[in-house]
């Protein structure tokens, strides 16, 4: 049989007895369209825009009641979804706070627990770290009076462009490291690193270690305590569908609770304080409790209501189901894209080893923005990432084999048509 042709025999299988299909119509998959960039912005599902509308429909009848009448007050609606998200990080309730942006909360997270000390005051990152923790890192170095190219050192990749931990680990003995900041998946490559021999290391050398879960959360299992993170941060917009700007979430391990439970917050304002101590408006601070305590300000409530819904989906899928199926996409898109793809100047740039891949896939092409750019007008909506790689990112929630299969069809035609073209032009001019 031909390889294309097995190919669509497979994906009909993969689809026949997959169990997460029932979710895809919950989803609006926008028509004509497949959609693989879930690792930038995930589908509205029909949950989240209800419990959208239900809060603006609270603020509609009840105004200024909403934040303290009905079954879902606003006033505690932050700690409600936390104890929801904690479980899919593995992580306590009052570990994670819901709240501002990735970014906001990466400052925050900085400015409580970034204590440089004698020697110890410099900062680990990766090659591939994302730009806005670079940047934020750089800023608040800066504002504590440090040169950041002084202060922060990078693990290098290799040639692969993958990140590998023995050289981290070797980077963690540094006796001048304070803190230490990886991300789970690496946004460019796909490649998912060993969380808990980074974290174990870093404790072992006395290295506060924080992670950017960005491209983890809500494609695969965490487990932060276990770990023995310190910290974490990241935003619910991607593989939890929760919106464009949907408030984000961060970590704080407990041992950075105090005896109480308070936590003394870097940045402090009107929602770091203890609850029950809010409304007393005294010119006297009183720290909040638990990681809710670094949420700064008051929250953006319609940025958050998605987030309720949204969630929906995920936990009745369950995060070990929704791993699997992502596991098996990615492996079909790897699979396929080999036997169709690998003569027409394609390379994997994504590990093969299902436990060292996120959940997305990046194909490697010379010409891969302009071919980005063609997808796009055929109907196919993948990402594309300076220098040369176009990610696809199928969501277990809502996307199907047959649209993979199909996807890396159009691919194939659109880059043998640009190469036929190509060649056609060249031997014009030879003529």
């Amino acid at each position: 049989m031909h390889s294309s042709s097995a190919s669509f025999v497979r994906a009909q299988e993969l689809d026949e007895s997959d169990s997460l299909g029932q979710y895809r119509h919950r989803f609006y998959v926008p028509a004509g369209q497949i959609y693989l960039d879930g690792n930038s912005l995930g589908l509205l599902s029909r949950d989240a825009e209800r419990t959208l509308l239900n809060v603006l429909q609270n603020w509609k009848t009840g105004g200024i009641g909403g934040w303290l009448d009905g079954d879902a007050p606003w006033f505690t609606m932050a700690e409600a979804l936390a104890e929801r998200v904690a479980k899919l990080i593995g992580a306590a309730g009052d570990e994670v706070a819901i709240a501002n942006s990735m970014t906001i909360n990466l400052h925050q997270l900085l400015a409580t627990l970034y204590r440089p000390r004698a020697k110890r005051t410099k900062v680990l990152i990766d090659a591939h770290s994302f730009p806005t923790d670079r940047y934020a890192l750089r800023s608040h170095l800066r504002l504590r009076g440090l040169d950041p190219d002084q202060h922060i050192v990078i693990v290098p990749a290799g040639d692969s462009r993958f990140l590998n931990e023995d050289k981290i680990i070797e980077a963690l003995k540094n006796p001048e490291l304070q803190m230490a900041l990886f991300p789970s998946v690496v946004y460019t490559t796909g490649q998912l690193l060993d969380l808990e021999r980074i974290c174990r290391a870093a404790r072992e050398n006395d290295v506060i270690v924080g992670l950017d879960l960005s491209h983890s959360v809500g494609i695969l299992p965490h487990a932060l305590d276990d770990w023995g993170a310190d910290f974490a941060g990241w935003g619910h917009y991607k593989w939890l569908n929760a919106g464009p700007g949907s408030v984000a979430g961060l970590y704080l391990n407990r041992r950075h609770f105090n005896e109480t439970g308070v936590v003394d917050a870097g940045l402090a304002g009107w929602w770091s304080v203890h609850k029950e101590s809010m409304f007393e408006m005294s010119d006297e601070f009183f720290p909040g409790m638990g990681a809710s305590a670094l949420q700064i300000g008051t929250p953006a409530v319609l940025s958050m209501a998605p987030i309720d819904g949204a969630l929906l989906s995920v936990e009745e899928a369950g995060i070990d189901g929704i791993r699997a199926k992502s596991i098996a996409m990615t492996e079909f898109i790897i699979e396929t894209a080999d036997a169709e793809l690998a003569d027409l100047g394609f390379r994997i740039g994504t590990p093969r080893e299902a436990a060292r891949r996120g959940g997305h896939v990046s194909l490697r092409h010379p010409e891969a923005q302009s071919i980005s750019m063609a997808l796009r007008t055929r109907g196919v909506v993948p990402d594309f990432r300076k220098p040369d790689v176009i990610r696809f990112a199928p969501s277990p929630l809502y996307n199907t084999f047959s649209e993979l299969w199909e996807a890396i069809q159009i691919l194939k035609e659109i880059t043998a048509t640009r190469a036929q073209d190509e060649f056609a032009a060249t031997r014009s001019v030879v003529t």
